[in-house]
């Protein structure tokens, strides 16, 4: 959801076109006699545009669902090293269960993933394991959690948040990572010295997909108030209309923000986010799910 992304493309604009604004209109050119030509080929439609990046600070939420093949079972020699793991975390006991019986594919190459070169084994193994396993579920269904309820969806950006102000505390570079969605990897040292924050981030995102799956709310889209009141919101906060730009428009400022300004502004962002009512607060939210899924 430049200093404040890898590049001023990386972040959505997520202000919709202002209503009534249309091109400019042209000069029309005075009628001349065409010669007689054959009709053209119809053209073929263009190619659907890219879409956008989604906004800064919420970028890690999921990602677009992709049908996966199903992984045969996972060898029983890393069924043990998991186990073994298991029983020295058990501060991702509920995560991994939950991930292991809904989607037992991605749980298995997640897996076989993190126990390549022997990685399971190795002190931060199984934080790497915790981190591959939230990517495959986002991969598989991240687009579902925009239609999960307000509690879900609010304790889905709150988790975000509480991880977003740990590290804004800590490594102001890393916490720009987070915010702009960098791999979950880079992440694993930080999971391994923060596992009970890290794990409620990552059963929060299970639990919104599986909420998704059963509320199917359908939200209309932010209306131009909704981000009015957000961008109000953010200047109430003491954020710069540099900074507000960069974080809705994706206009990167003439002079780039310092990684640890940049870093608190990400926090106001969720932040803002949070205090809003709830009408505008979720399709704010479902909104960002959708970008990111998208991405």
């Amino acid at each position: 959801m430049a200093a404040l992304v890898t590049a001023a493309a990386g972040v959505v604009i997520l202000s919709p076109e202002l209503p009534g604004r249309s091109a400019a209109p042209t000069q029309k050119q005075p009628d001349q006699p065409q010669p007689a030509r054959e009709a053209a080929p119809e053209a073929k439609p263009a190619a659907e545009a890219a879409p956008a990046s989604p906004p800064l600070a919420v970028k890690p939420v999921t990602t677009q669902p992709v049908a996966l093949e199903p992984s045969p079972p996972p060898e029983s020699d890393l069924e043990s090293a998991w186990a073994e793991k298991l029983r020295e975390t058990p501060d991702y006991r509920g995560f991994f269960d939950r991930m292991r019986a809904s989607f037992p594919a991605e749980w298995t190459q997640a897996l076989r993933d993190a126990a390549a070169d022997d990685g399971l084994r190795k002190p931060e193994g199984v934080d790497l394991l915790m981190s591959l396993a939230v990517q495959a579920a986002r991969v598989k269904s991240g687009l579902v959690a925009a239609r999960a309820g307000a509690p879900a969806l609010d304790r889905l950006f709150a988790s975000q948040l509480a991880v977003a102000r740990q590290l804004a505390a800590g490594d102001s570079a890393l916490c720009l990572d987070f915010l702009n969605g960098a791999a979950a990897q880079s992440l694993t040292q930080f999971a391994a010295s923060h596992r009970p924050l890290m794990a409620n981030q990552a059963l929060a995102g299970l639990e919104a997909i599986d909420d998704g799956g059963r509320a199917a709310i359908q939200r209309q889209p932010p209306t131009q108030a909704d981000f009015d009141l957000l961008e109000k919101a953010l200047r109430a906060k003491g954020l710069s209309a540099d900074a507000i730009a960069l974080l809705l428009d994706g206009k990167a400022p003439a002079t780039p923000i310092p990684d640890d300004q940049a870093c608190r502004n990400g926090v106001a962002y969720l932040e803002t986010l949070a205090n809003l009512d709830e009408p505008a607060r979720m399709r704010l939210y479902a909104l960002a799910v959708q970008l990111m899924a998208r991405d």
